[in-house]
């Protein structure tokens, strides 16, 4: 179970604490002011989320593609929206994802295989490549991620899953919060902005390849805030953080087997779970994210 493990860590820090372990960015400081800011994110990644919570996770999935891709809370189900690209691989496959045999022959794959995180490669002219380096909606395309990340790459041992803090400290964890931007490395660090996110992995064993399409929806107090505005020193302060999964309080090196641990074949609901975040032990909710698995291929 551990590099399953480390898939599940790997989707949780890029879709809730959102981590970019790909490439380090600050390397390619070229003074070109690219930056991740909540006031370009109303219109396109989820002013909806509060009022349009259910109503359009029904009949949604194929011919609304005009308004209603980006503002919609997401939860719980199979169906894709067009924000999604239904039509792009991995996606439209949901077979693996709703018959319990499958499911478990993926894990088995995971389990022993090499897993590769899909990322953007950087380009420190566009002045929204952080957005699409976090996958946020309204500036992620799934074609864009052709750099495959693996965690030796980031200077982290594959065969031992790491933790949120070693993906913050090692991995650009934290490039998704409000006004990151080139100058931003090691003081611009934070939680994502709030949103919908989506994010892919591949992992191979024995000659098959799995393809994996990941969403979040991400919202809370803490949203888009810098880890130092919330007084929180990321190489100390994130495993003193509480974590509750599914309702379950989890503690911080335990998020990921509490991920596994709660997705499930379904014919209607997608494999996923609900993380929360708080500063002490019965306080109030800080940050949370819906993160679920909505595609799978096989080849």
């Amino acid at each position: 179970m551990k590099k399953f493990r480390q898939l599940l860590l790997m989707l949780f820090i890029a879709l809730t604490l959102v981590a970019c372990p790909g490439d380090n960015d600050d390397d390619d400081d070229n003074g070109t002011d690219t930056t991740t800011d909540s006031d370009d994110t109303g219109d396109d990644t989820g002013g909806d989320t509060g009022d349009d919570t259910g109503g359009d996770t029904g009949g949604d999935t194929g011919g609304d593609t005009g308004g209603d891709t980006g503002g919609d809370t997401i939860s719980g189900n199979l169906v894709l929206q067009t924000a999604d690209n239904p039509n792009v691989a991995p996606c439209p496959m949901q077979d693996i994802l709703t018959d319990s045999t499958s499911i478990a022959a993926l894990r088995t794959a995971l389990s022993s295989g090499t897993l590769l995180y899909l990322d953007v490669p950087f380009n420190g002219s566009d002045s929204d490549i952080y957005r699409k380096k976090c996958g946020l909606e309204g500036f992620w395309n799934p074609t864009d991620n052709s750099a495959e990340i693996s965690l030796s790459s980031i200077g982290l041992d594959p065969a031992t899953a790491p933790n949120i803090t070693d993906l913050v400290l090692f991995g650009n964890a934290g490039i998704c919060a409000d006004g990151f931007n080139n100058s931003s490395f090691g003081v611009g660090e934070g939680f994502p902005v709030a949103g919908i996110y989506r994010k892919e992995i591949k992992a191979s064993h024995q000659g098959t390849t799995y393809h994996l399409r990941f969403r979040a929806v991400v919202s809370g107090t803490s949203a888009g805030n810098t880890f130092s505005s919330e007084g929180i020193t990321p190489s100390t302060g994130l495993s003193a953080l509480v974590y509750h999964v599914n309702g379950v309080q989890t503690d911080h090196d335990g998020v990921f087997a509490a991920l596994v641990n709660a997705m499930s074949a379904s014919s209607s609901s997608a494999p996923g779970a609900t993380v929360e975040v708080r500063k002490s032990a019965g306080g109030a909710v800080i940050f949370t994210a819906i993160v679920e698995v909505i595609c799978v291929s096989s080849s």
